[in-house]
């Protein structure tokens, strides 16, 4: 082992004699520098297993000591740039112009030349590549220095290993489609080889930029992993790159300059004859066998199939390979939802492409320009010629703002695609998407017309105003095409909840509060035992409650109040669909504590309350949720709900908790009240013995109902003193039963602190803090009193 420390150190000796003599370094720091290297060198070399550490920290110490090279360097190159300079200014103030001068001069800078260069300064950087080059080897190159090698070559202009360094790692990790891009990347844009260390003379040339390598490594990458969607999409953009690179070849050698040796002009850049557009579609061909393979090897993921679109317009002259996307979208996904959603969406944003260009095109003055494709502009291309075929005179001022006319309302090709959706697939989720997208076309033009900056804000949404409308006209007539949709699934007898919802959201942004009830109702009416109906009944009563508060000045009251509808959707909802009965039963309750206590309302919550104990018993206490990611080792998995997903039973408990507390008539009995509730969330059910299967709300809630416990406890410390008889044998009883209650209390109390410290140790490292906390508490109050 000493013999290959030693001879790996004897390598470094001319190195860094140059790099002494040179004085970037002292004999001091040459010294800690070998010594340094000599202690890393025996880390690497010891008998046990070697550490990746020790490698990656004997990397991270020569890449701190290149760049203090590097840097004292620089200050060296200053000075003596610096030095010249004044030389230079001296010798011109004494016009001395002999040639001994020259000559010394001459000498003078060969010196320099010769300092500023030498072995020293790649050494460094020689030595880091081979300490990289041993961790990979020592370690079967993984993954994460195999990218930091990549990453440092590249920061150092080494260039020439990076081909190398993706080789040798692709060998290891054919799996890892990154590593397959960055390698094509690197073959196909190449790089700029500077030589730096030559002071102030750099050399450029430009090396690689091969597409034939870059094109063999994708292939290859996708024989490996065929269902890679990332490099699918990047060999497409691979291809569309190459694409543009020759178009701009193309337009340089054959088409740069006109006879006048001026850039052509739009109408001269683009020939409309037919080997042009023959040899622009023959260029879209090698991206368009890309997209078929890929959506061979991915056939069912509509979102794979749009990205390429959004990869397109990334590029200029790809409106073909665009549309030839959607016509794929349109065959195989004709009755998906989500096919027709991404070509509605599609259509809409051509269409505000085109009534965007139309705009520009009817105001040119000195600032206008024909369009990407060369097109004439209507008849007006700069001619003189005092044509007025646009409809205004030559000499007429533009208006404020260009407006494009539709020729009908009709002539909307995403309005068009949307009533052709709803009769190929007329489902709810179907109609669903079509009023959300009308909803939102709808919200777009009111706030469109209540916009102050009237330039600034109609140009967003001028393609979807039609002739001689207005943005408040053309909401009316979305809104009325929104009343159609609905009337129809009616019709049809289409319905779902969501739908539902949207309807009544829909009718209470219009201010249709009774409209909205009634439809409410007729729904929950007649639903089928689904477990998002329980979404129909909350909303119901939310409506109800609005109603109510709005009836006091002057508006329509509800047909029924929030609590009669929530005992009337907890008859209806069976108790086996343990969430909706779950959720329907805690904002009754809830509704339920804020009323006005009567002795009727507290055995109804009180029953409430026990039945909300039984469903909350079994090993997923929180609804509607499969794992708490707040727990060491399980991840959040959201999912589509009742509501806005979860049911909080623990803010329920607090709730009923100082609810308990504040509305009692007597101490004693209250006392007991309390403690029976929590006893029986804490200790007769599972649902206060763990973290496990709760969301952060939830288990932050738990703190606040153990912290209530706490202080209830706390404070009622003395509340069962015992008073009454003062004789001898009365006293003695007396003082034994305070001293057996303080005893059932202190117990209480600790019971309660052991409860909440196994509650959130189940939690793991995440509530670390919390547990700490309770731990002094409960170390306090056994040793405090």
């Amino acid at each position: 082992m000493a013999e290959q420390v030693q001879s790996i150190l004897e390598r470094m000796v001319l190195p860094l004699k140059d790099l002494r003599n040179r004085g970037l370094f002292s004999p001091n720091e040459i010294r800690s520098i070998v010594e340094r290297r000599r202690q890393s060198e025996y880390l690497l070399q010891r008998r046990s297993e070697a550490r990746k550490s020790d490698f990656l920290r004997y990397i991270e110490e020569e890449i701190m000591l290149e760049r203090l090279r590097k840097l004292r360097k620089e200050k060296v190159l200053t000075e003596m740039k610096n030095e010249r300079m004044n030389r230079r200014h001296r010798q011109a103030e004494d016009g001395d112009d002999d040639g001994s001068d020259g000559d010394d001069n001459t000498k003078h800078n060969k010196k320099h030349a010769y300092q500023t260069s030498g072995p020293g300064d790649s050494h460094i950087l020689s030595h880091t590549h081979f300490l990289y080059q041993r961790t990979l080897k020592k370690f079967h190159y993984p993954l994460d220095v195999l990218l930091n090698y990549a990453q440092f070559s590249k920061d150092y202009k080494s260039f020439h290993m990076l081909s190398r360094i993706y080789a040798e790692g692709l060998q290891h990790h054919p799996r890892e489609a990154g590593l397959w891009i960055e390698a094509a990347s690197f073959e196909y844009f190449g790089y700029v080889a500077q030589d730096y260390e030559n002071g102030n003379k750099i050399n450029s040339k430009v090396v690689g930029s091969s597409i034939q390598n870059a094109r063999v490594l994708m292939q290859r990458g996708l024989r490996i992993n065929k269902t890679s969607a990332d490099l699918w999409q990047q060999y497409f953009a691979l291809e569309l790159h190459y694409v543009q690179k020759l178009r701009g070849r193309r337009e340089i050698l054959e088409l740069g300059l006109n006879e006048d040796g001026m850039l052509p002009s739009a109408s001269e850049d683009e020939s409309d004859d037919e080997e042009a557009r023959a040899g622009k579609m023959s260029t879209l061909l090698p991206s368009q066998i890309i997209f078929k393979n890929a959506i061979k090897a991915i056939p069912d993921d509509i979102q794979f199939r749009l990205r390429f679109v959004e990869a397109c317009r990334m590029f200029p002259h790809t409106k073909q390979l665009e549309e030839y996307i959607m016509e794929s979208v349109t065959q195989d996904f004709g009755k998906s939802v989500e096919g027709w959603v991404a070509r509605i969406s599609y259509a809409e944003e051509e269409w505000q492409k085109k009534i965007t260009k139309k705009e520009k095109r009817g105001v040119m003055g000195f600032l206008g320009k024909a369009d990407d494709n060369g097109s004439e502009n209507d008849g007006n291309n700069g001619s003189n010629d005092g044509d007025e075929s646009d409809g205004r005179a030559k000499d007429d001022r533009p208006p404020k703002k260009a407006r494009v006319e539709t020729e009908s309302k009709t002539s909307d090709p995403a309005l068009i695609l949307l009533q052709e959706a709803l009769q190929a697939v007329s489902t709810p989720n179907m109609y669903l998407e079509g009023a959300r997208f009308l909803r939102l076309r709808i919200q777009r033009l009111l706030d469109n017309d209540e916009s102050s900056d009237e330039d600034e804000a109609e140009e967003d949404v001028s393609h979807l105003i039609g002739k001689d409308e207005d943005a408040n006209g053309a909401a009316q007539r979305h809104a009325h095409l929104l009343e159609e949709l609905y009337e129809n699934a009616k019709k049809k007898n289409i319905s779902s909840t969501n739908l539902t919802l949207d309807h009544v959201d829909y009718l209470l942004s219009a201010g249709q509060s009774e409209k909205a009830e009634e439809l409410l109702s007729n729904a929950v009416s007649a639903s089928t035992t689904d477990t998002n109906d329980a979404r129909l009944w909350l909303r119901w009563a939310e409506i109800s409650q609005q109603m109510e508060e709005a009836a006091s000045s002057g508006m329509a009251s509800p047909s029924s109040s929030p609590t009669r509808i929530l005992r009337r959707a907890l008859k209806l909802t069976p108790i086996h669909d343990r969430q909706a009965h779950t959720l329907i039963l805690t904002e009754l309750m809830q509704y339920l504590m804020v009323q006005p206590s009567l002795p009727k309302t507290s055995e109804e919550l009180n029953s409430l309350f026990q039945k909300l104990i039984l469903l909350s018993q079994g090993s997923i206490c929180s609804i509607n949720v499969k794992k708490s990611k707040f727990v060491d080792g399980d991840e959040g998995d959201d999912e589509e709900g009742i509501g806005d997903g979860k049911v909080n039973l623990a803010t329920t408990f607090v709730a009923y908790l100082e609810y308990a507390m504040l509305n009692g008539t007597d101490e004693a009995t209250d006392i007991d009240a309390v403690r029976s509730i929590y006893t029986s969330i804490l200790y007769h059910s599972n649902y206060g013995k763990s973290c496990s299967g709760k969301t952060e709300e939830e288990v932050l809630a738990m703190k606040t109902f153990f912290d209530v416990c706490l202080q209830f406890e706390l404070a009622n410390r003395n509340s069962s003193t015992v008073g009454g008889d003062t004789s001898s044998s009365s006293l003695i009883k007396n003082k034994k039963d305070r001293k057996e209650k303080k005893k059932a209390w202190k117990m209480r109390l600790c019971k309660l602190y052991e409860t909440a410290i196994g509650f959130y140790e189940s939690g793991g490292s995440f509530w670390r803090n919390v547990v700490d906390e309770y731990q002094r508490d409960l170390h306090d109050m056994k040793y405090s009193f």
